[in-house]
Protein backbone atom coordinates (compact mmCIF):
# COMPACT_ATOMS: atom_id res chain seq x y z
CA UNK A 1 0.00 0.00 0.00
CA UNK A 2 1.37 3.28 -0.76
CA UNK A 3 1.46 5.13 2.35
CA UNK A 4 3.57 7.69 3.19
CA UNK A 5 6.20 6.37 4.78
CA UNK A 6 6.58 9.33 7.68
CA UNK A 7 3.58 11.17 8.09
CA UNK A 8 4.03 11.31 11.63
CA UNK A 9 1.65 8.91 13.47
CA UNK A 10 0.64 10.33 16.39
CA UNK A 11 4.13 10.51 18.52
CA UNK A 12 3.35 7.00 21.37
CA UNK A 13 5.31 8.07 24.45
CA UNK A 14 7.27 4.87 24.77
CA UNK A 15 7.51 5.37 29.34
CA UNK A 16 9.19 2.29 29.25
CA UNK A 17 11.47 2.88 32.71
CA UNK A 18 15.14 3.32 31.64
CA UNK A 19 16.52 4.02 35.02
CA UNK A 20 19.15 6.21 32.93
CA UNK A 21 23.03 5.38 34.63
CA UNK A 22 23.63 8.32 37.13
CA UNK A 23 27.46 9.92 37.00
CA UNK A 24 29.18 9.62 39.81
CA UNK A 25 29.06 12.67 41.64
CA UNK A 26 32.55 13.01 42.60
CA UNK A 27 34.39 12.86 39.30
CA UNK A 28 33.53 16.38 38.51
CA UNK A 29 35.32 16.10 34.89
CA UNK A 30 34.49 17.69 31.76
CA UNK A 31 33.24 14.29 30.88
CA UNK A 32 31.15 13.24 33.67
CA UNK A 33 29.67 16.50 33.34
CA UNK A 34 28.75 16.06 29.58
CA UNK A 35 27.15 12.57 30.93
CA UNK A 36 24.91 14.24 33.43
CA UNK A 37 23.81 16.73 30.80
CA UNK A 38 22.78 14.05 28.27
CA UNK A 39 20.89 12.17 31.07
CA UNK A 40 19.16 15.41 31.09
CA UNK A 41 18.50 15.60 27.69
CA UNK A 42 17.14 11.88 27.41
CA UNK A 43 14.47 12.54 29.79
CA UNK A 44 13.40 15.73 28.44
CA UNK A 45 13.14 13.63 25.55
CA UNK A 46 15.98 15.89 23.56
CA UNK A 47 17.47 12.22 21.60
CA UNK A 48 19.46 14.69 19.28
CA UNK A 49 21.18 17.12 22.31
CA UNK A 50 21.57 13.95 24.34
CA UNK A 51 22.88 12.15 21.11
CA UNK A 52 25.50 14.58 20.69
CA UNK A 53 26.90 15.32 23.98
CA UNK A 54 27.54 11.27 24.73
CA UNK A 55 29.79 11.76 21.19
CA UNK A 56 31.72 14.47 23.31
CA UNK A 57 32.01 12.35 26.13
CA UNK A 58 33.08 9.40 23.81
CA UNK A 59 36.10 11.39 22.24
CA UNK A 60 38.02 11.50 25.42
CA UNK A 61 36.54 7.82 26.67
CA UNK A 62 35.96 5.18 23.70
CA UNK A 63 34.79 2.43 26.29
CA UNK A 64 32.95 4.89 28.89
CA UNK A 65 30.01 2.38 29.18
CA UNK A 66 27.92 5.34 30.98
CA UNK A 67 28.01 7.39 27.59
CA UNK A 68 27.28 4.38 25.62
CA UNK A 69 24.73 3.15 27.59
CA UNK A 70 22.89 6.67 26.91
CA UNK A 71 23.59 7.05 23.62
CA UNK A 72 22.31 3.83 22.87
CA UNK A 73 19.06 4.86 24.74
CA UNK A 74 18.29 8.03 22.75
CA UNK A 75 19.52 6.40 19.10
CA UNK A 76 16.97 3.68 19.64
CA UNK A 77 14.28 6.05 21.00
CA UNK A 78 15.08 8.46 17.90
CA UNK A 79 14.90 5.97 15.08
CA UNK A 80 12.06 4.36 16.56
CA UNK A 81 10.14 8.14 16.48
CA UNK A 82 11.85 8.79 13.37
CA UNK A 83 11.47 4.57 11.82
CA UNK A 84 15.39 4.75 11.10
CA UNK A 85 16.16 1.04 11.34
CA UNK A 86 19.50 2.24 10.96
CA UNK A 87 19.62 4.39 14.02
CA UNK A 88 18.14 1.95 16.23
CA UNK A 89 20.00 -0.72 15.18
CA UNK A 90 22.84 2.04 15.91
CA UNK A 91 21.54 2.21 19.44
CA UNK A 92 21.35 -1.44 20.02
CA UNK A 93 25.15 -1.68 19.21
CA UNK A 94 25.51 0.96 21.54
CA UNK A 95 23.64 -0.66 24.58
CA UNK A 96 25.20 -4.09 23.55
CA UNK A 97 29.07 -2.44 24.02
CA UNK A 98 27.85 -0.54 26.95
CA UNK A 99 26.58 -4.00 28.73
CA UNK A 100 30.25 -5.31 27.59
CA UNK A 101 32.39 -2.53 29.12
CA UNK A 102 30.42 -2.21 32.45
CA UNK A 103 31.07 -6.08 32.78
CA UNK A 104 28.96 -6.71 35.98
CA UNK A 105 25.52 -7.16 33.86
CA UNK A 106 24.29 -4.21 35.49
CA UNK A 107 20.04 -4.89 34.90
CA UNK A 108 19.25 -1.41 33.17
CA UNK A 109 21.28 -1.95 30.75
CA UNK A 110 19.20 -4.48 29.04
CA UNK A 111 16.24 -2.32 28.78
CA UNK A 112 16.87 -0.17 25.83
CA UNK A 113 18.57 -3.29 24.00
CA UNK A 114 15.21 -5.03 24.71
CA UNK A 115 13.09 -2.25 23.46
CA UNK A 116 14.89 -1.88 20.51
CA UNK A 117 14.68 -5.34 19.85
CA UNK A 118 11.96 -5.58 19.72
CA UNK A 119 10.81 -2.54 18.09
CA UNK A 120 13.04 -3.37 15.10
CA UNK A 121 10.93 -6.25 14.75
CA UNK A 122 8.24 -3.93 13.63
CA UNK A 123 10.33 -1.87 11.62
CA UNK A 124 12.08 -4.82 9.68
CA UNK A 125 8.82 -7.10 9.76
CA UNK A 126 11.41 -10.18 10.97
CA UNK A 127 10.27 -11.79 14.56
CA UNK A 128 13.60 -12.93 15.16
CA UNK A 129 14.55 -9.88 16.49
CA UNK A 130 11.41 -9.37 19.24
CA UNK A 131 12.38 -13.71 19.85
CA UNK A 132 16.56 -12.56 20.64
CA UNK A 133 14.50 -9.89 22.83
CA UNK A 134 12.82 -12.35 24.56
CA UNK A 135 15.40 -14.72 25.26
CA UNK A 136 17.60 -12.02 26.86
CA UNK A 137 14.75 -10.99 29.06
CA UNK A 138 14.00 -14.18 30.23
CA UNK A 139 17.82 -14.57 31.04
CA UNK A 140 17.48 -11.18 32.98
CA UNK A 141 14.34 -12.33 34.36
CA UNK A 142 16.15 -15.82 36.16
CA UNK A 143 18.68 -13.30 38.65
CA UNK A 144 17.84 -13.17 42.05
CA UNK A 145 19.76 -10.08 43.06
CA UNK A 146 17.25 -7.85 40.91
CA UNK A 147 15.43 -5.06 43.10
CA UNK A 148 11.02 -4.55 42.83
CA UNK A 149 11.54 -1.81 40.16
CA UNK A 150 14.15 -3.82 38.20
CA UNK A 151 12.05 -7.32 37.92
CA UNK A 152 8.84 -5.02 37.08
CA UNK A 153 10.70 -3.08 34.70
CA UNK A 154 11.63 -6.61 32.71
CA UNK A 155 8.22 -7.82 32.94
CA UNK A 156 7.23 -4.66 30.83
CA UNK A 157 10.28 -4.78 28.39
CA UNK A 158 9.40 -8.67 27.59
CA UNK A 159 6.00 -7.71 27.57
CA UNK A 160 6.91 -5.60 24.76
CA UNK A 161 8.58 -8.14 22.58
CA UNK A 162 5.39 -10.90 22.70
CA UNK A 163 3.25 -8.07 21.86
CA UNK A 164 5.24 -7.68 18.65
CA UNK A 165 4.78 -10.92 18.09
CA UNK A 166 1.49 -10.65 18.55
CA UNK A 167 1.31 -12.80 21.98
CA UNK A 168 -1.29 -10.60 23.50
CA UNK A 169 -2.23 -13.12 26.23
CA UNK A 170 1.10 -13.47 27.27
CA UNK A 171 1.85 -9.68 27.60
CA UNK A 172 -0.71 -9.00 29.08
CA UNK A 173 0.53 -11.59 31.73
CA UNK A 174 3.87 -10.10 32.50
CA UNK A 175 1.86 -6.58 32.22
CA UNK A 176 -0.27 -7.70 35.05
CA UNK A 177 2.94 -8.93 37.23
CA UNK A 178 5.35 -5.74 36.37
CA UNK A 179 1.90 -3.57 38.08
CA UNK A 180 1.54 -6.84 41.21
CA UNK A 181 5.39 -5.98 41.70
CA UNK A 182 5.03 -2.42 41.35
CA UNK A 183 1.47 -0.94 41.92
CA UNK A 184 2.50 2.76 40.63
CA UNK A 185 4.57 1.05 37.09
CA UNK A 186 2.77 3.51 34.80
CA UNK A 187 4.12 1.86 31.18
CA UNK A 188 2.60 -0.97 32.48
CA UNK A 189 -0.76 0.45 33.13
CA UNK A 190 -0.65 2.01 29.32
CA UNK A 191 0.19 -0.55 27.71
CA UNK A 192 -2.80 -2.45 29.35
CA UNK A 193 -5.03 0.07 28.05
CA UNK A 194 -3.40 0.23 23.99
CA UNK A 195 -3.86 -3.89 24.68
CA UNK A 196 -7.38 -3.11 25.28
CA UNK A 197 -7.73 -0.28 22.42
CA UNK A 198 -6.28 -3.40 20.07
CA UNK A 199 -8.48 -6.21 21.50
CA UNK A 200 -11.99 -4.56 23.01
CA UNK A 201 -14.63 -2.29 21.72
CA UNK A 202 -14.04 1.23 21.99
CA UNK A 203 -16.50 1.59 25.28
CA UNK A 204 -14.24 -0.82 27.23
CA UNK A 205 -11.11 0.61 25.88
CA UNK A 206 -12.01 3.80 26.75
CA UNK A 207 -12.83 3.02 30.05
CA UNK A 208 -9.01 1.21 30.50
CA UNK A 209 -8.05 4.87 29.63
CA UNK A 210 -9.63 6.56 31.59
CA UNK A 211 -8.79 4.52 34.82
CA UNK A 212 -5.33 5.34 34.16
CA UNK A 213 -6.09 8.90 34.46
CA UNK A 214 -7.69 8.45 37.51
CA UNK A 215 -4.92 6.64 38.93
CA UNK A 216 -2.30 9.19 37.48
CA UNK A 217 -3.89 12.65 37.40
CA UNK A 218 -0.94 14.62 36.82
CA UNK A 219 0.92 12.72 34.83
CA UNK A 220 0.78 14.45 31.53
CA UNK A 221 1.66 10.66 29.78
CA UNK A 222 -1.72 9.46 30.47
CA UNK A 223 -3.46 12.49 28.90
CA UNK A 224 -1.23 11.91 25.96
CA UNK A 225 -1.89 8.68 25.32
CA UNK A 226 -5.62 8.91 26.00
CA UNK A 227 -6.07 12.03 23.49
CA UNK A 228 -4.41 9.58 20.93
CA UNK A 229 -6.96 6.60 21.61
CA UNK A 230 -9.75 9.46 21.39
CA UNK A 231 -7.64 10.26 18.26
CA UNK A 232 -7.89 7.31 16.85
CA UNK A 233 -11.79 6.64 17.13
CA UNK A 234 -12.75 9.75 15.17
CA UNK A 235 -13.44 11.81 19.11
CA UNK A 236 -11.26 14.86 17.79
CA UNK A 237 -12.52 17.18 20.09
CA UNK A 238 -12.01 14.90 23.44
CA UNK A 239 -8.42 14.37 22.17
CA UNK A 240 -7.69 17.77 21.96
CA UNK A 241 -9.02 18.41 25.54
CA UNK A 242 -6.82 15.49 26.34
CA UNK A 243 -3.46 17.02 24.37
CA UNK A 244 -4.62 20.54 26.08
CA UNK A 245 -4.23 18.92 29.69
CA UNK A 246 -1.04 17.08 29.17
CA UNK A 247 0.73 20.51 28.11
CA UNK A 248 -1.18 22.39 30.65
CA UNK A 249 0.43 19.81 33.12
CA UNK A 250 3.92 20.24 31.39
CA UNK A 251 4.54 22.83 29.35
CA UNK A 252 7.54 21.19 28.30
CA UNK A 253 5.58 17.95 27.31
CA UNK A 254 6.59 18.31 23.50
CA UNK A 255 4.99 15.37 22.52
CA UNK A 256 1.31 16.03 23.39
CA UNK A 257 2.11 19.64 21.42
CA UNK A 258 2.45 17.49 17.71
CA UNK A 259 -0.17 15.34 18.89
CA UNK A 260 -2.33 18.48 19.10
CA UNK A 261 -1.08 19.71 15.69
CA UNK A 262 -1.93 16.13 14.15
CA UNK A 263 -5.01 15.92 15.78
CA UNK A 264 -5.59 19.21 13.70
CA UNK A 265 -4.05 17.99 10.25
CA UNK A 266 -6.53 14.90 10.69
CA UNK A 267 -9.63 17.15 11.01
CA UNK A 268 -8.98 19.34 8.04
CA UNK A 269 -7.89 22.54 10.12
CA UNK A 270 -4.73 23.03 8.31
CA UNK A 271 -4.07 26.83 9.98
CA UNK A 272 -4.96 25.84 13.50
CA UNK A 273 -2.23 22.64 12.69
CA UNK A 274 0.84 24.63 11.54
CA UNK A 275 -0.11 27.11 14.72
CA UNK A 276 -0.08 24.56 17.41
CA UNK A 277 3.18 22.77 15.31
CA UNK A 278 4.78 26.16 15.59
CA UNK A 279 4.17 26.11 19.54
CA UNK A 280 6.17 22.99 19.44
CA UNK A 281 8.28 24.24 17.71
CA UNK A 282 9.03 27.21 19.98
CA UNK A 283 9.42 24.70 23.03
CA UNK A 284 12.17 22.20 20.42
CA UNK A 285 13.04 23.62 17.39
CA UNK A 286 14.67 20.50 16.55
CA UNK A 287 11.64 18.05 16.72
CA UNK A 288 11.72 16.67 13.07
CA UNK A 289 8.44 15.39 13.36
CA UNK A 290 6.93 18.29 14.25
CA UNK A 291 8.74 20.07 11.00
CA UNK A 292 7.64 17.61 8.68
CA UNK A 293 3.81 17.54 10.23
CA UNK A 294 4.39 21.21 9.98
CA UNK A 295 4.72 20.84 6.25
CA UNK A 296 2.33 19.13 5.19
CA UNK A 297 -0.06 21.74 7.00
CA UNK A 298 1.69 24.54 5.04
CA UNK A 299 1.50 21.91 1.48
CA UNK A 300 -2.24 21.87 2.21
CA UNK A 301 -2.57 25.84 2.46
CA UNK A 302 -0.34 26.14 -1.03
CA UNK A 303 2.45 27.69 0.91
CA UNK A 304 4.85 25.17 -1.20
CA UNK A 305 8.16 26.63 -0.72
CA UNK A 306 7.78 26.69 3.27
CA UNK A 307 6.57 23.01 2.54
CA UNK A 308 9.31 22.13 0.93
CA UNK A 309 11.82 23.94 2.86
CA UNK A 310 10.95 22.28 6.43
CA UNK A 311 10.34 18.57 4.17
CA UNK A 312 14.11 19.73 3.03
CA UNK A 313 15.33 19.84 6.72
CA UNK A 314 14.01 17.62 8.23
CA UNK A 315 16.15 15.34 5.45
CA UNK A 316 18.96 17.15 6.44
CA UNK A 317 18.17 16.38 9.95
CA UNK A 318 18.34 12.54 9.22
CA UNK A 319 19.97 11.94 5.84
CA UNK A 320 19.89 8.28 6.48
CA UNK A 321 15.92 8.08 6.97
CA UNK A 322 14.12 6.77 3.99
CA UNK A 323 11.25 8.04 5.54
CA UNK A 324 12.52 12.00 5.50
CA UNK A 325 13.32 11.59 1.52
CA UNK A 326 10.23 9.74 0.85
CA UNK A 327 8.04 12.47 2.36
CA UNK A 328 10.33 15.24 0.14
CA UNK A 329 9.83 13.09 -2.48
CA UNK A 330 5.80 13.21 -2.65
CA UNK A 331 6.19 17.40 -1.82
CA UNK A 332 8.70 18.06 -4.75
CA UNK A 333 6.21 15.44 -6.66
CA UNK A 334 3.53 17.41 -6.40
CA UNK A 335 4.84 20.98 -6.62
CA UNK A 336 6.08 19.14 -10.25
CA UNK A 337 9.50 18.66 -9.32
CA UNK A 338 9.94 15.67 -10.79
CA UNK A 339 13.50 15.37 -11.35
CA UNK A 340 13.97 16.17 -7.54
CA UNK A 341 11.24 13.96 -6.61
CA UNK A 342 13.07 10.89 -8.71
CA UNK A 343 15.94 11.84 -6.90
CA UNK A 344 14.36 11.38 -3.20
CA UNK A 345 12.60 8.28 -4.22
CA UNK A 346 15.15 6.77 -5.35
CA UNK A 347 17.40 7.50 -2.28
CA UNK A 348 15.01 6.04 -0.33
CA UNK A 349 14.85 3.19 -2.35
CA UNK A 350 18.39 2.64 -1.58
CA UNK A 351 18.26 2.79 2.19
CA UNK A 352 15.42 0.69 2.38
CA UNK A 353 13.86 -2.64 1.39
CA UNK A 354 10.51 -1.86 2.89
CA UNK A 355 10.26 0.96 0.03
CA UNK A 356 8.51 -1.17 -2.76
CA UNK A 357 5.42 0.94 -2.77
CA UNK A 358 7.61 3.97 -4.26
CA UNK A 359 7.64 2.27 -7.26
CA UNK A 360 4.29 4.23 -9.04
CA UNK A 361 5.88 6.72 -8.00
CA UNK A 362 9.05 6.67 -9.20
CA UNK A 363 7.66 5.54 -12.63
CA UNK A 364 5.24 8.58 -12.52
CA UNK A 365 8.34 10.91 -12.05
CA UNK A 366 9.97 8.70 -15.00
CA UNK A 367 7.12 9.08 -17.28
CA UNK A 368 7.15 12.79 -17.01
CA UNK A 369 11.28 13.11 -17.63
CA UNK A 370 10.48 10.68 -20.45
CA UNK A 371 13.42 8.51 -19.13
CA UNK A 372 11.77 5.18 -18.10
CA UNK A 373 13.87 2.73 -15.87
CA UNK A 374 12.22 -0.18 -18.02
CA UNK A 375 14.76 -2.82 -16.30
CA UNK A 376 13.28 -1.77 -12.69
CA UNK A 377 9.60 -2.61 -13.59
CA UNK A 378 10.49 -5.80 -15.57
CA UNK A 379 9.35 -8.16 -12.83
CA UNK A 380 6.10 -6.36 -11.85
CA UNK A 381 5.74 -6.58 -15.60
CA UNK A 382 6.14 -10.23 -16.38
CA UNK A 383 4.22 -11.02 -13.28
CA UNK A 384 1.36 -13.25 -13.18
CA UNK A 385 -1.65 -11.80 -12.55
CA UNK A 386 -2.71 -14.50 -9.73
CA UNK A 387 0.23 -13.15 -7.84
CA UNK A 388 0.04 -9.51 -8.76
CA UNK A 389 -0.68 -7.19 -6.08
CA UNK A 390 -1.72 -3.13 -5.71
CA UNK A 391 1.71 -2.01 -6.00
CA UNK A 392 1.91 -4.50 -9.76
CA UNK A 393 -1.46 -2.98 -10.88
CA UNK A 394 -0.62 0.86 -10.28
CA UNK A 395 2.58 0.20 -12.10
CA UNK A 396 0.41 -1.62 -15.19
CA UNK A 397 -1.98 1.23 -15.00
CA UNK A 398 0.72 3.37 -15.91
CA UNK A 399 1.81 1.65 -18.53
CA UNK A 400 -0.90 1.22 -20.44
CA UNK A 401 -1.26 -2.51 -19.26
CA UNK A 402 -4.37 -2.14 -17.65
CA UNK A 403 -7.78 0.51 -18.06
CA UNK A 404 -8.90 2.70 -15.32
CA UNK A 405 -11.74 1.40 -14.49
CA UNK A 406 -10.12 -2.52 -14.11
CA UNK A 407 -7.80 -0.69 -11.38
CA UNK A 408 -10.33 0.52 -9.49
CA UNK A 409 -11.85 -3.44 -9.37
CA UNK A 410 -8.49 -4.72 -8.11
CA UNK A 411 -8.32 -2.93 -4.91
CA UNK A 412 -8.66 -5.50 -3.15
CA UNK A 413 -7.23 -4.98 0.64
CA UNK A 414 -9.01 -7.18 3.09
CA UNK A 415 -9.98 -4.42 5.47
CA UNK A 416 -12.27 -1.65 4.46
CA UNK A 417 -9.61 1.21 5.20
CA UNK A 418 -7.26 -0.67 3.52
CA UNK A 419 -9.73 -0.50 0.37
CA UNK A 420 -10.36 2.62 0.65
CA UNK A 421 -7.11 3.86 1.09
CA UNK A 422 -6.15 2.02 -2.17
CA UNK A 423 -9.62 3.94 -4.18
CA UNK A 424 -7.73 7.40 -2.87
CA UNK A 425 -4.82 6.03 -4.63
CA UNK A 426 -6.11 4.56 -7.75
CA UNK A 427 -8.42 8.06 -8.17
CA UNK A 428 -5.18 9.82 -8.01
CA UNK A 429 -2.94 8.23 -10.44
CA UNK A 430 -5.70 8.14 -12.63
CA UNK A 431 -6.23 12.19 -12.21
CA UNK A 432 -2.64 12.29 -12.69
CA UNK A 433 -2.71 10.44 -16.15
CA UNK A 434 -5.67 12.25 -17.56
CA UNK A 435 -3.99 15.77 -16.29
CA UNK A 436 -0.66 14.76 -17.78
CA UNK A 437 -2.77 14.15 -21.18
CA UNK A 438 -4.23 17.70 -20.77
CA UNK A 439 -7.48 16.77 -19.44
CA UNK A 440 -7.38 18.66 -16.63
CA UNK A 441 -11.15 18.98 -15.76
CA UNK A 442 -11.35 15.34 -15.52
CA UNK A 443 -8.46 15.05 -13.79
CA UNK A 444 -10.07 17.21 -11.03
CA UNK A 445 -12.93 14.78 -10.57
CA UNK A 446 -11.00 11.89 -10.09
CA UNK A 447 -8.57 13.81 -7.35
CA UNK A 448 -12.26 14.89 -5.87
CA UNK A 449 -12.68 11.00 -5.57
CA UNK A 450 -9.50 10.65 -3.95
CA UNK A 451 -9.77 13.43 -1.67
CA UNK A 452 -13.34 12.06 -0.44
CA UNK A 453 -11.56 9.24 1.23
CA UNK A 454 -9.96 11.57 4.46
CA UNK A 455 -6.70 9.94 5.26
CA UNK A 456 -4.07 12.79 5.96
CA UNK A 457 -1.49 10.21 6.72
CA UNK A 458 -2.04 8.93 2.95
CA UNK A 459 0.31 10.30 0.29
CA UNK A 460 -2.22 10.26 -2.33
CA UNK A 461 -4.92 11.83 -0.42
CA UNK A 462 -2.49 15.05 0.51
CA UNK A 463 -1.96 14.84 -3.50
CA UNK A 464 -5.03 15.15 -4.69
CA UNK A 465 -5.91 17.97 -1.68
CA UNK A 466 -3.01 19.93 -3.52
CA UNK A 467 -4.06 19.19 -6.98
CA UNK A 468 -7.44 20.24 -6.47
CA UNK A 469 -5.92 23.59 -4.44
CA UNK A 470 -3.56 24.42 -7.99
CA UNK A 471 -5.79 22.48 -10.77
CA UNK A 472 -5.87 26.06 -12.63
CA UNK A 473 -1.87 25.90 -12.51
CA UNK A 474 -1.06 23.12 -13.54
CA UNK A 475 0.56 22.19 -16.62
CA UNK A 476 0.71 18.69 -18.67
CA UNK A 477 3.75 17.18 -18.78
Amino acid sequence: MLRSLSLALPVWIAVFSVCATHVDAQRPTNAGTLKQQAEAAYHKREFSKAIELTNQALVATANDHEALYVRGSSRIELGIEAKDTQMVRDGIADTREAIRFEGNGKPEYYFPYIYGMSHLTELEGKNNHAESALTVADSVLERQDLTGDQRANLHYQRAQAHSQLGKFPEAEADLNKAIQISPSHLASHMLLAEFAAKTGDADSASAAYTRVVQQFPTNPVVFNNRGMFYQSVGRAADAINDFNKAIQLDNQFIPAYINRGYAYLEAGDSVNAEAALNQALNVDPNQSGAISLRATARLNQNKAQEALADYRKVVEMSPKSPLAHADFGFAQFFTGNYQGALNSFNTAISLSNQTRFLFPWKLACEIRLNSVDQPSYQSMLTKPEEKQDWVDKLVLFQFGKLDATNLLKSASASDPSGREAQYCEGYYFIGMELQRRGRVQDAIAYWKQAANRKNPKLSAYRGAVYAIGNANNTTTR
